[in-house]
């Protein structure tokens, strides 16, 4: 009976290491492989099976962003274009100027028990796989950033899981331990390439609904035991806030060498109109580096671009401008003030010691295209791409349902409002914009934009376009009497500047929508989004259910929510008959 016994655990034996040395299963999936128990011997053994050596990559200097609303923007409709207006992959986008990593945020379980999302681009594991294997396909690997929460965890929150909210501390700690390493065998199984991974957000005092810095150092070391058993290449790193309290900063250092807590990476979050001055964030990271021979790092920076709100205030949540309280601007609220930021911050970072990079946050976060505000948010609702759903106050009080909806970071993003690459994109791959192109037209645009609101508190665009003024007329001579239409009333409206695209001037004003604005007018004021060939497009009128009058040609077109040329929501005026 002994040696049947044998020869079957031989068997066994020999069945698991063949499925798991050809990455075929996932251990966690075995229920009676009880991995919690294994001893060193069993996790050595582990390591010895191939190792996603290959999966692994390692970089000198980190110059990355974080898009983890991604899918949830393109989910609601958004779409990215390059500097010629040709709609782009986002990933393939960052890769080509030199960015080499992408942040990605994973989040518990960010939805309701009746699967309704709480928004903030919906970043559970799946979502985290899917941006994984896109960057994957660009040569890019992920910096995985690990919550420990249902939702946003920063220093004003770090709720507990739903699922682990009646765990005592020593569940809690082996449950953070079997979460981040089965998360990371699944984005490695599922091709993602991996370059360092994060324990905790913000971790100031408070990680996993604990404020007991003891607590929160044993759950940091079981979440770093988890990567290293995956593989001791993948760079640890910890994250804290708040740089411009040196004093904090240097206690927690202090604190986890005591611990022991092994981690590779001491980062910290700096946005400039915050966190104090950029000799300060120098001093202090060097201290750290100095006296604990950790490596530091940015993990999370961003700057406005403009001040122009693109969506009305009661859909923004704590907008950064000149405005808010509590914000001193470093640099000038504009494309240029915003490539002098991500540069300062590679320039910080290569001068402190032991300095690995930076890492701009949600460089993409715009808001989708819609009529109105009701509309957006239905949006935002449905796809998760704002910071809260209303249904997200059921796990944290502080999603607060009066701010529901909306983000405030669109100013920041290196995006325009229509999805149109910035020239500051250069920046974040250390390289500089080529001087002809149409990045640097439209761009200028942003700064007179701002110019404009803060001189003349006034959201028409009609003397922006300075530098667009002898390019576009040029352009203009070429498209017949629409253009000279155009021309002809620039002293009153923006020129057009799609012609640049291909697309011919507005020669009417009959044919409204809401633009970025927020008032009724014309696409950025004074364009058509239809080429000639075009003009006998078939589209279905539906704005008579809102009162609105059908387009009566199919001259002024905009890239609707669907992505394609067409009259918006397919054919409708935005001025009411009564007008």
């Amino acid at each position: 009976m002994k040696k049947f016994l044998l020869i079957i655990f031989i068997l066994n034996t020999i069945v698991i290491n063949t499925l798991v040395s050809s990455n075929s299963i996932n251990l966690n999936d075995i229920e009676w492989l009880d991995v919690e128990h294994w001893n060193q011997t069993d996790f050595d053994r582990l390591q010895k099976r191939g190792n996603y050596d290959g999966q692994i990559k390692k970089i000198n200097f980190y110059k990355g962003v974080d898009i983890s609303s991604i899918i949830s923007l393109e989910n609601s409709g958004i779409r990215f274009y390059d500097t010629n207006g040709q709609q782009i992959d986002i990933f393939k986008m960052f890769a080509s100027v030199g960015v080499n990593c992408i942040r990605v945020r994973i989040w518990n379980n960010p939805k309701s028990a009746n699967g309704k999302t709480y928004g903030g681009g919906n970043n559970d594991l799946e979502v985290a796989r899917e941006i994984g294997s896109r960057a994957a396909s660009a040569g890019l690997p992920l910096f995985v950033d690990f919550h420990y929460s249902d939702f946003w965890a920063d220093p004003g929150k770090q709720t507990i899981p739903k699922d682990w909210k009646n765990f005592n501390l020593d569940k809690r700690v082996s449950e953070i331990y079997r979460f981040t390493k089965g998360c990371l065998e699944w984005l490695l199984q599922n091709g993602s390439l991996i370059s360092m991974v994060q324990i905790g957000n913000e971790t100031t005092c408070f990680m996993c609904g604990d404020k007991n810095m003891t607590n929160v150092m044993k759950m940091m070391s079981n979440g770093a035991k988890a990567v290293r058993e995956i593989n001791r290449d993948i760079l640890i790193a910890l994250h804290f806030t708040n740089p411009n309290k040196s004093d904090n900063m240097l206690w927690y250092a202090s604190q986890l060498a005591s611990a022991r807590v092994d981690y590779d990476v001491y980062s910290t979050s700096y946005y400039p109109y915050w966190h104090g001055t950029t000799d300060n964030l120098k001093w202090v990271l060097g201290e750290i580096a100095n006296k604990y021979g950790k490596k530091v790092m940015i993990a999370e920076y961003s700057y406005p671009y403009t001040e122009v709100a693109y969506t009305s205030d009661n859909c923004h949540y704590g907008v950064v401008d000149s405005k808010a309280s509590g914000t001193v601007f470093r640099y000038p609220i504009s494309v240029d003030g915003q490539i002098q930021c991500i540069r300062d911050m590679y320039s910080v970072m290569r001068n402190t010691k032991n300095g690995i990079g930076a890492f701009y946050w949600e460089p993409a976060w715009i808001a989708p295209k819609a009529r109105n505000d009701m509309e957006r948010r239905q949006i935002w609702e449905q796809y998760g791409s704002s910071w809260a759903t209303k249904t997200a106050a059921e796990y944290d009080s502080n999603a607060d349902r009066n701010l529901t909806g909306g983000t405030s970071w669109d100013n920041q993003a290196i995006f325009d409002q229509n999805g149109k690459v910035l020239k500051s994109i250069w920046a974040l791959g250390d390289g500089t914009a080529p001087s002809n192109s149409v990045a640097d037209n439209n761009n200028n645009n942003h700064n007179n934009n701002n110019n404009s609101n803060n001189n003349n508190n006034n959201n028409n665009n009609n003397n922006n376009n300075n530098n667009n003024n002898n390019n576009n007329n040029n352009n203009n001579n070429n498209n017949n009497n629409n253009n000279n239409n155009n021309n002809n009333n620039n002293n009153n409206n923006n020129n057009c500047f799609s012609v640049n695209l291909g697309y011919p001037c507005c020669n009417g004003n009959t044919v409204y929508y809401t633009d970025d604005d927020g008032k009724w007018g014309y696409e950025n004021d004074n364009w058509c989004g239809i080429k000639e060939t075009d003009k006998n497009a078939v589209v279905e009128c539906t704005g008579r259910n809102q009162g609105y009058q059908c387009c009566n040609s199919c001259d002024v077109y905009y890239t609707d929510n669907d992505g394609r040329w067409g009259v918006e929501n397919n054919a409708w005026c935005g001025i009411k008959n009564t007008c």
